[in-house]
C-alpha cells in the first residue's frame, strides 16, 4: 500500500468513481499517479473497507440515484470537492452488473426490473438501470474522459447501448472493449468490458478524430502472464483459515465431489472434465498452478455448489492467497467475515487491469492537453 500512496502521491490527474466498491479500480487509479477527489459507494461493508484503506479520501454513502437530483444538484456536489463542471479529468464508474453476467443469463430483463432484489449485504430495486445514472451523472458534469467498466455480457444489452447513445448525444466519443485481466499482469483470467468515451473538445487537443480513435487508447497487453504457482511464491498462509476452509469443505454438500477433481492437474479441472456423465452447470473447478486462476466470482468462493479450488488441497482460496490472485497489495485491508472478504474481492476490478487503461488515457489524452 505505501507503492499506492506514492504513487498516487504524483497528481497527475483526479478521478472520481461511483460504485466504488471495496476500492479495485480506484488502487488501479493511485498506482498509475491518480489524485481521486472523492467515491460513491452504498454498500455498507464495501464503505467500510474502502475506508480501512483510503482514510483521507471521501466517501459519499447514498444510492447514486439519491444523487442524481436534476444537474444543479450533481454539480453542486462535484463543487463542494473542489470540482468545476468540465474540470474533472476521469469519471469513473462500475454500475451493478449482476443483470447482465452469465449466471443470470436468461432473466436478464427480469432481474432488470425487479424490486429489492439481492444485492451484496443490501437491497437494490431495477439494478440494471443504474448504468443510466452514471451516464446522468457524467453528462451533467462533463467530465473530460469516462472509463466505465461491466462483463462482456452487457454488451448484448438493449440498456448498455442507450446509455452510449446518451453520451454520445452531449458530444462524446465512445469505444468499449472487451481485455482479460491476465494480458495486464493480474494472475486471474477475468474478463471485463470497458467504456472509454472522450469529450469532444478534449479529444480535438488529444488529436483524436474518431470513435476508431477513441478505441486506439485501449491499453496494449503489456506483460507476460503470470500463473498461480508464481503469484503465491513465497506467500504466508494463514493457518488458521486454511484449517477453517478444509473443515468447511468436508462439511459441505459438495465434498465428494471436490475429492474426484485430482490434485495438481496440467489444466484447469471442472467435474465435466472427470464425469463424461455431467450435466449440471454449477461452477466447481480445481485450478492448476501453472495457469492463471479463472475469474474468482463475488458469491462462490466456499458458498453453495462452486467455487474455484487449490490445486493441491480440498479448500478453496485464502483471502491472502485471493488477494495475490487479484492483483491486490499484501497489505489491503478487509473487514468483516471470510466470505464478506471473498466477496469483496470477487466484486472488484483487478487494480492493474484499471492502472493499464489510466496510464493509457492520461498519455494518449490527458498528458496532450
Amino acid at each position: 500500500m505505501a507503492d499506492v500512496v506514492r504513487a498516487s502521491a504524483k497528481r497527475l490527474f483526479t478521478v472520481v468513481s461511483t460504485f466504488a466498491g471495496g476500492g479495485g479500480s480506484s488502487t488501479g487509479y493511485r498506482l498509475a499517479g491518480g489524485w481521486v477527489a472523492f467515491v460513491n459507494e452504498f454498500v455498507g461493508a464495501a464503505i467500510e473497507t474502502y475506508r480501512l484503506n483510503y482514510p483521507d479520501t471521501p466517501v459519499v454513502p447514498k444510492d447514486i440515484r439519491g444523487l442524481n437530483r436534476g444537474r444543479v444538484a450533481v454539480e453542486r456536489l462535484f463543487a463542494q470537492h473542489g470540482i468545476g463542471k468540465g474540470e474533472l479529468d476521469i469519471f469513473d464508474g462500475s454500475p451493478p452488473c449482476a443483470t447482465f453476467s452469465r449466471a443470470t443469463a436468461g432473466r436478464g430483463k427480469e432481474k432488470m426490473a425487479k424490486k429489492n432484489a439481492a444485492y451484496s449485504d443490501t437491497k437494490q430495486s431495477r439494478i440494471g438501470y443504474l448504468i443510466h445514472d452514471y451516464v446522468f451523472m457524467a453528462n451533467a458534469v462533463q467530465p473530460k474522459v469516462c472509463v466505465m467498466e461491466n462483463v462482456p455480457g452487457i454488451a448484448k444489452s438493449e440498456v448498455f447501448h442507450a446509455a452510449l447513445e446518451r453520451l454520445r448525444r452531449w458530444g462524446y466519443l465512445v469505444a468499449y472493449k472487451k481485455l482479460t485481466s491476465s494480458d495486464y499482469g493480474v494472475p486471474q483470467r477475468r474478463q471485463r468490458l470497458f467504456v472509454i468515451a472522450v469529450r469532444p473538445d478534449v479529444a480535438r487537443k488529444a488529436g483524436i478524430e474518431s470513435e476508431e480513435g477513441v478505441a486506439d487508447v485501449f491499453p496494449r497487453p503489456n506483460s507476460d502472464t503470470i500463473t498461480i504457482r508464481q503469484a503465491l511464491a513465497g506467500l504466508a498462509i494463514d493457518r488458521s483459515e486454511r484449517d477453517m476452509l478444509l473443515t468447511a469443505t468436508r462439511q459441505s454438500a459438495v465434498y465428494e465431489l471436490v475429492k474426484t477433481l485430482p490434485f495438481d492437474p496440467p489444466k484447469h479441472t471442472r467435474m465435466r472434465d472427470v464425469a463424461a456423465d455431467w450435466t449440471s452447470d454449477f461452477n466447481l473447478t480445481r485450478a492448476a498452478w501453472d495457469l492463471p486462476c479463472p475469474t474468482i466470482t463475488a458469491g462462490a468462493q466456499g458458498r453453495g455448489r462452486g467455487g474455484i479450488y487449490h490445486p493441491d488441497e480440498n479448500r478453496v482460496f485464502t483471502i491472502g492467497e485471493l488477494k495475490r490472485l487479484s492483483g491486490l497489495p499484501d497489505d489491503f485491508k478487509l473487514s468483516g467475515t471470510f466470505f464478506q472478504k471473498a466477496e469483496r474481492i470477487g466484486r472488484m476490478v483487478p487494480p492493474l487491469m484499471t492502472k493499464a487503461i489510466a496510464e493509457s488515457v492520461y498519455e494518449m489524452v490527458l498528458k496532450q492537453l
